[in-house]
């Protein structure tokens, strides 16, 4: 089953304005998926059809083969968690137990069962000692997590975010990169937009790439190494990718994408230099 499906989609602003334009991607269960392109590139706007608060004015969605329209809008959101941009837009209850246990208990669960979903969520993402906190006594990484928590609670398959590492200082980012990875070991599609290419060619293993509201590349993490594609974005290069392109008379017939590929080279154009002077 494919998790996402998404034919020929397009969606237009009231003012008229083009936020997305003939998208059409298949993403199967399970991906760790990073969306890429410059700001204004329709990102959030996609983002946000994927979870039913959008619906398509042309084309058509089907989350894990339920087609979305505004009868299943409801299913579709227990289906898939979107974690906002700014945590602000979503922790909002009194503490971090009253806004993670919103959603299980607008689900309708009793209350052992919020009990225990709202103590699972917390402890994954590392919160629940601070439970009875008031959000306005946690730091923005914390507020963060606590968000992650309240989509988790709700247990749904497919987990979207938009700029997870959004105005995180280092180790707030490494915190959250490692729970990205822990969710998709257990089980869930990860899908989440970003600007930060190094992170998106070591994480992911689907790139997509939109620009102007449109479809610009699809495929792996190796769109991120190609120079046409990465200038026609308006991205950059990751980094290892950049010194390697640094070195001259290298001719590599493509650019190491990871630390592993880098290191992996690095021993290959050592141990050549090595057997040449002998």
């Amino acid at each position: 089953m494919l998790a996402i499906d998404i034919q020929n989609v397009t969606y237009s602003y009231p003012d008229t304005t083009t936020a997305i334009e003939n998208i059409s991607l298949q993403i199967p269960m399970g991906s760790k998926i990073a969306l890429l392109g410059p700001n204004g590139a329709g990102k959030s706007t996609l983002l946000h059809h994927l979870n039913g608060l959008k619906l398509p004015q042309e084309g058509s969605i089907s989350i894990m083969g339920v087609p979305l329209n505004k009868k299943s809008a409801k299913l579709i959101r227990q289906k898939v968690g979107l974690v906002f941009q700014d945590p602000d837009d979503q922790v909002i209850s009194g503490t971090v137990w009253e806004d993670v246990q919103f959603g299980p208990r607008n689900l309708g669960l009793s209350e052992e069962e919020i009990e225990a979903v709202c103590n699972v969520a917390l402890g994954s993402v590392g919160m629940l000692e601070f439970k009875q906190k008031a959000p306005y006594q946690l730091s923005y990484g914390q507020k963060k997590r606590v968000a992650i928590a309240g989509v988790l609670a709700m247990k749904p398959d497919i987990v979207i975010l938009d700029e997870p590492m959004s105005y995180l200082d280092p180790q707030g980012q490494d915190e959250v990169a490692a729970l990205l990875q822990g969710l998709n070991f257990m089980g869930k599609t990860v899908l989440l937009s970003t600007h930060d290419v190094d992170f998106a060619v070591s994480w992911a293993d689907t790139i997509i790439i939109m620009k102007d509201g449109k479809l610009l590349e699809y495929g792996g993490p190796e769109l991120l190494v190609n120079e046409k594609i990465v200038r026609e974005a308006k991205l950059h290069l990751p980094r290892i990718a950049r010194l390697f392109r640094m070195i001259p008379d290298l001719n590599l017939e493509r650019l190491p994408t990871n630390e592993q590929e880098a290191a992996r080279l690095l021993y290959k154009l050592l141990n050549f230099q090595e057997t040449s002077f002998k």
